[in-house]
């Protein structure tokens, strides 16, 4: 069902947007400082180009207008997303050693969107080929099962929950306050290690059944909400559930749409109002 798409698309420029624009505030010191350069592949960028504040508050601003066309839709939306990917290559390239997993993360999502049918008006009530659903499940699937994995079989303190309390007081990215009042009660941090755990190692099998993949995608979001709640991590947790409305079951996803129709139509969900009859019971 294509509604996912229009609805990942919206939620994954909106969190972009959220994420990127500060970084206009930071550009002198991230990606034009005189002082201090480092080159890496695979674009050994500052090998042959060394941004200037004028040059990256450029490529600032015409990634800014790509998340625009994108949010905006239409015809727009894959000049809009090339366009977006190219210059967060060029800031990811300028960055070097400072890559974030967000960045990595919505420069895959980007690349299953470009297959998308993100530029179609009314894609809920149409019907779209699954491959760039597809590549979508593909990433997660590698991205979830991966980690989950490497969980369960190398760190045996992720059932006690001691990996998450010391993650919650990391200086780089714990010492939340919540996070840090969490850290020292094991009967939290015990059941939210095993949930975690769990959720990622059973999501590549899980995900493609009709019925388990709603209730899946929900226990992803309670995960991504505590990690959003508990950590500074930035916008990762807000990038990886953008695309979870085009990882819902096509069915489901039809379902969904069709109830929410109802309820714009009649003001609520359920049983069609006074004087309409459902196709099935008018025949």
């Amino acid at each position: 069902m294509g509604g996912g798409w229009a609805a990942t698309r919206v939620a994954y420029a909106l969190v972009c947007l959220w994420a990127h624009v500060p970084r206009v505030t930071r550009i002198a010191d991230a990606y034009a400082a005189d002082d201090m350069r480092f080159s890496r592949g695979p674009l050994w960028l500052d090998d042959f180009w060394c941004m200037t504040v004028p040059s990256a508050t450029a490529v600032w601003a015409t990634a800014t207008t790509g998340l625009l066309g994108l949010l905006w839709g239409g015809r727009a939306a894959k000049p809009g997303l090339l366009t977006w990917l190219v210059a967060s290559w060029l800031f990811m390239s300028a960055e070097a050693l400072n890559i974030k997993a967000y960045d990595r993360l919505w420069t895959w999502i980007a690349l299953g969107l470009v297959f998308a049918p993100i530029g179609e008006r009314a894609l809920h009530t149409k019907w779209r080929s699954p491959v760039a659903r597809w590549l979508l499940l593909v990433l997660y699937c590698a991205l979830y099962g991966s980690t989950g994995w490497l969980k369960l079989l190398e760190e045996p303190r992720w059932w006690t929950g001691e990996v998450l309390a010391y993650h919650l007081l990391h200086p780089w990215f714990g010492s939340f306050p919540i996070g840090v009042w969490v850290s020292d009660k094991a009967w939290l941090t015990a059941p939210m290690s095993w949930w975690t755990v769990i959720f990622e190692v059973v999501f590549p099998f899980l995900v493609f059944f009709r019925r388990l993949n709603p209730w899946l995608l929900f226990a992803g979001l309670l995960m991504h909400f505590g990690i959003l709640s508990l950590m500074d991590v930035g916008p990762f947790s807000l990038i990886a559930v953008s695309a979870y409305p085009a990882l819902l079951h096509p069915e489901v996803a039809r379902g969904v749409w069709e109830r929410w129709e109802r309820f714009q139509a009649t003001g609520r969900t359920g049983a069609p109002s006074a004087g309409e009859q459902e196709p099935d019971a008018a025949r």
